[in-house]
């Protein structure tokens, strides 16, 4: 126990020694506009964001009302301009050479995922991105149609229904488990919940664990990247987390490399796994390009990460704005009435594709929704964004959810959720006005299958289900939660079957 805690505090002290001198050495602070930074935290702790106090979109927006269109924001010892006009993104987002994903981002993931997609650059992530990028386009996803509605309906059937009139209070948790289930499925052709019993951890308990540990320790304190991998390999819950995953990740992987070698070569890949070790297979007779066991687990990792975090959080933030729009909630029921879409019809990808409403729902969600509220990138070489120098090496925080807010871009009041927005006056907004799923060459790689899971879910919650606001019977005041996305922290919604 000693010893333990006096690693600890050696850790704090070189980690105080550590942030001391990197704020120290560096004059970003004389250029532009911003808080003064701290000791260590830099501005994380004196906007309130380590505190919970605000999340880190709130926080951006409060400096950017203070200080303008560009200020600096240190996230712990790192230095960062933050943009928040159109014509500054747009500057850096289309030269992929000079701006490339930032180091904070791929040394973060790197202690989550060190060899997936956000933790790689230059070579290695284009040997990946060979073999990851064309899995998720929406050609290949579009196949998993009537395994998402399924999902859907079981969701309803076993979650809801047997409380039918009640207030739920757990809709983010489920709304994560359902997203959980449908990777499962999409990814393994495995129903995750019937496999998930590992010396009683399950393995959705895993995945949230991993996310909300590595978020703590990396993700929101911007700690050195050494520091973090000490925490983590120190954390027994982490670790635990981490074991479990491999035991079943590495299982799927192994059994379905075994099942190619046994059946035809031509058989069709079944789930995006298999396409993914076919790919391989393929890649590496053809070009000698493969990837290992491990690299596999990385990106499948990841994968199932992208779906259990980012669309669960979209999907609660649909029930939470449903329950506070009823008239939104009923133009979509009415555009579902309009395709003869009762609970009992099936939804195909061609109904899909007709409804309007449903398609500016989505949008106005990922818009209002701050998923992703900011994109990092980092200089390679010198230059200058409309009269501001930027140094090789410096960090660039394009502000999403700033742009996503901001009357100059959107004819209709960006403060308000009106998903009519997108028929008419703001169609089609400025460039880079609207981007939820970041943008440029390092856009995010799964937007084709987020899409797609959103569009199906809402369209199938809203043939069978309606969500009510419970007034004051419970809290259902939203607000925020920081973690890797930002998802409501208080939804309590009473849900009717229809």
């Amino acid at each position: 126990m000693c010893f333990t805690t006096t690693i600890v505090l050696l850790a704090i002290f070189v980690l105080v020694v550590y942030g001391y001198s990197r704020l120290n050495r560096s004059n970003h602070t004389e250029k532009l506009p911003g808080i003064k930074p701290q000791w260590v935290f830099g501005n994380l702790y004196n906007t309130g964001i380590v505190s919970g106090r605000v999340t880190l979109p709130e926080a951006i927006a409060e400096l950017k009302e203070k200080y303008g269109d560009v200020f600096s924001f240190w996230f712990g010892p790192y230095y960062s301009i933050v943009l928040s006009r159109i014509d500054h993104v747009q500057h850096v987002l289309a030269d992929r050479h000079t701006y490339d994903i930032a180091e904070t981002t791929t040394r973060t993931f790197g202690i989550l995922f060190p060899r997936g997609l956000l933790a790689l650059r230059g070579d290695e992530w284009k040997r990946h991105a060979r073999f990851i990028l064309p899995m998720l386009k929406r050609a290949k996803v579009l196949p998993y149609l009537d395994t998402m509605i399924a999902c859907t309906d079981r969701f309803i059937d076993e979650k809801l229904s047997r409380r039918n009139g009640e207030i739920h209070t757990d809709l983010v948790e489920q709304s994560q488990r359902l997203l959980l289930d449908i990777i499962g499925f999409i990814a393994f052709d495995y129903d995750l919940d019937s496999l998930s019993s590992h010396d009683g951890y399950d393995l959705p308990h895993a995945f949230n664990d991993f996310v909300r540990l590595g978020n703590q320790f990396i993700l929101k304190n911007g700690i050195p990247f050494w520091l973090g991998k000490l925490i983590l390999r120190m954390s027994s819950k982490y670790q635990r987390a981490l074991r479990t995953m491999k035991h079943y990740v590495l299982n799927v992987i192994n059994e379905e490399q075994a099942r190619q070698q046994e059946e035809n070569s031509t058989t069709k890949p079944k789930n995006l796994v298999s396409s993914l070790v076919a790919a391989i297979k393929k890649e590496s007779s053809e070009r000698g390009t493969s990837l290992t066991p491990n690299e596999v687990f990385d990106e499948v990792s990841l994968l199932i990460l992208a779906g259990f975090e980012t669309t669960s959080t979209a999907l609660s933030w649909f029930i939470f704005y449903m329950s506070k729009y009823p008239e939104v909630q009923e133009k979509m029921k009415a555009e579902l009435k309009e395709h003869n879409l009762t609970p009992d019809m099936p939804l195909t990808k061609e109904i899909l594709d007709s409804m309007m409403y449903l398609d500016c729902l989505v949008k106005e969600i990922l818009r209002f929704s701050p998923i992703a509220p900011v994109v990092p990138r980092q200089a390679t070489c010198d230059d200058i964004i409309d009269g501001i120098e930027v140094k090789k090496g410096d960090k660039i925080v394009l502000a999403i959810q700033n742009l996503h807010r901001d009357p100059r871009y959107w004819k209709i009041d960006p403060s308000k959720f009106i998903p009519e927005r997108f028929l008419h006056e703001d169609k089609h907004p400025p460039h880079c006005a609207y981007m939820p799923f970041g943008g440029g060459h390092r856009a995010c790689a799964g937007q084709d299958l987020a899409l797609l899971e959103l569009k199906v879910l809402i369209a199938r919650l809203m043939q069978r289900v309606t969500f009510i606001d419970p007034g004051n019977e419970a809290n259902n005041s939203g607000g925020m939660i920081q973690r890797i996305t930002c998802y409501p922290k208080h939804v309590a919604v009473r849900v009717h079957l229809d």
